[in-house]
């Protein structure tokens, strides 16, 4: 009997039992807690990769931005040599460090690669830029890899590109009564020229004017910025005034009692009314004081296969040539005195009114299919139209060897919906430098371009006038744009202008080479 007890007290003893759990409930914690750590250094790794792949894409760009600055910015010698080909670099971002590898291309009008030894030297007309960030691996992982890429269109800048307002290679005379400002709404309406220029009675200039001559104030002129001249500065007129410096690098300045916001220096005397402020005026600088304004050689448009292949690159594709037809040089007489349907819908007959290729340009300039060139390969023929306007619904280059007029209440303007005055219809009106290799010789005064007698254009049509010979406008004349005489250029009566730089596709050639390049963005993407 003892010995079933004491087996049956051995059988209730739970002691052992207990122990076991425990030992059960501890390697289940420990597996949990494995578990936990592997989870949470697996999302840590993710994490971290994550979070290097989200920085090597803002590396990648923010190197993507800082190459188009340098590109925009950089000399041709420099495109060809620093800024050309493949690069690497590194960088830091938070921590995490990366190789950053970037690689420029540039291409022809073409679209063949410009090698880096031919950059300085070939017109570019695009450049893409690829960089690659990789990370350093993050334990466990690989590294991370983010690709940005870019296209840019690069527009030549020559050492003499047209970015003034009015340019004159010769004497420069405004009459009477007229208002330079800016579309940008800045001082930077500047007036340049090789010659001297005259102000005559009641002008307002929102920009500097520049001579390698003389300049003569002497009417009622506003200059919102610089007087600068080579030769003397003569004001003759109390109502004038100068917001910025008056400057003579050879000659005298006479003030008379104009006003002038900063200083006026010269080679020699300043004398006027304005000199008893103390420090106003510095005089007797003597030869050499002063730094004459640098000469600037009138820009050279030409117009040949390269020049219009340059134009078509950028739409313009639609080119129509004279004479051809009825259309031929010389006045507009069809046979049976054809008429001919302008963009009023009506019938006119244009003899004495304009030459072929103007009676082609009023009929026909409101239907254009598209951007188009209109080449007068007329040697001594005008483009003229006489009291018959044109309307545009397209941009338009009138390329004229023997020049253009137009006179007597020919207004220019926009079919409508086709121009506005923030997205203009363009206009050019070019008498090329040369033509197909045969360069144009102006004779003493001999007018390129002139418009006479109220010729107004439209805010919806911004224009540009260039001709190497004398350009005219008088009595009461409108534009927006830029004018480019290789010439004298005189404005006669009342002209309204306000400065609008219009771009240069094709034709426009340097002494001295492409200087900078302006980009604009085509692209810029994420890529593999």
């Amino acid at each position: 009997m003892e010995a079933i007890r004491s087996l049956l007290q051995r059988g209730r003893d739970d002691r052992g039992v207990a122990l076991v759990a425990a030992m059960g409930v501890v390697m289940l914690v420990g597996v949990l807690v494995a578990v936990a750590i592997s989870i949470a250094l697996s999302e840590s790794q993710q994490t971290g990769r994550d979070r290097q792949r989200s920085s090597g894409v803002s590396l990648a760009e923010s190197n993507v931005d800082l190459t188009l600055a340098r590109i925009q910015s950089a000399p041709p010698a420099q495109l060809g040599s620093s800024l050309c080909g493949p690069s690497t670099s590194t960088g830091t971002v938070g921590g995490d460090a990366y190789e950053v590898q970037t690689t420029i291309t540039y291409y022809n009008a073409a679209g063949g690669v410009i090698p880096c030894g031919s950059v300085a030297t070939a017109t570019v007309s695009q450049a893409k830029v690829v960089t690659r960030t990789t990370s350093g691996a993050v334990a466990g992982t690989s590294a991370a890899r983010r690709q940005v890429e870019t296209l840019l269109r690069l527009t030549p800048e020559f050492d003499n590109s047209l970015d003034k307002a009015i340019f004159a290679d010769s004497s420069l005379i405004m009459s009477n009564k007229t208002v330079l400002g800016s579309s940008s709404g800045a001082p930077d309406a500047d007036i340049y020229t090789n010659g001297d220029f005259y102000c005559r009675n009641n002008q307002e200039f929102a920009g500097s004017i520049t001579a390698q001559g003389g300049i003569y104030l002497e009417g009622r002129c506003q200059v919102a910025v610089d007087v600068i001249a080579k030769g003397e500065v003569k004001i003759t007129q109390s109502q004038v005034s100068v917001g910025g410096q008056v400057q003579s690098a050879t000659s005298t300045v006479a003030l008379d009692k104009a006003s002038v916001g900063q200083q006026a220096r010269a080679a020699g005397t300043v004398t006027g009314d304005t000199c008893a402020t103390p420090g106003k005026c510095v005089g007797n600088l003597g030869a050499g004081g002063l730094t004459p304004p640098s000469p600037i050689a009138f820009p050279q448009l030409v117009w040949d296969a390269a020049a219009q292949a340059g134009w078509a690159a950028h739409g313009y594709t639609n080119v129509v040539t004279f004479p051809q037809g009825n259309f031929t040089c010389g006045w507009y007489n069809p046979p049976g005195n054809q008429e001919l349907v302008g963009p009023d819908g009506h019938a006119k007959n244009l003899n004495g009114k304009a030459n072929g290729v103007g009676a082609w340009l009023y009929a026909n300039m409101y239907k254009l299919p598209g951007p188009t060139v209109v080449v007068s390969d007329c040697p001594s023929d005008k483009i003229i139209l006489q009291g018959i306007g044109i309307t545009l619904n397209h941009d338009l280059i009138l390329v004229s060897r023997g020049g253009i007029t137009f006179s007597g209440n020919s207004p220019i303007t926009s079919v409508a919906g086709t121009g506005t005055a923030d997205d203009p219809n363009l206009l050019y009106f070019i008498q090329p430098k040369s033509y197909y290799g045969t360069p144009k010789t102006c004779s003493a005064w001999e007018e390129g371009i002139s418009l006479d007698n109220q010729v107004s254009v439209d805010a919806t049509v911004n224009t540009l006038l260039y001709s190497p010979c004398a350009i005219r406008k008088a009595n009461q004349a409108t534009l927006v744009g830029q004018v480019y005489s290789g010439s004298t250029l005189s404005v006669d009566n009342q002209l309204d202008m306000k400065f609008k730089p219009l771009p240069i596709w094709g034709g426009l050639t340097a002494t001295a080479g492409v200087t900078s390049y302006s980009s604009e963005v085509l692209y810029k993407r994420e890529s593999q």
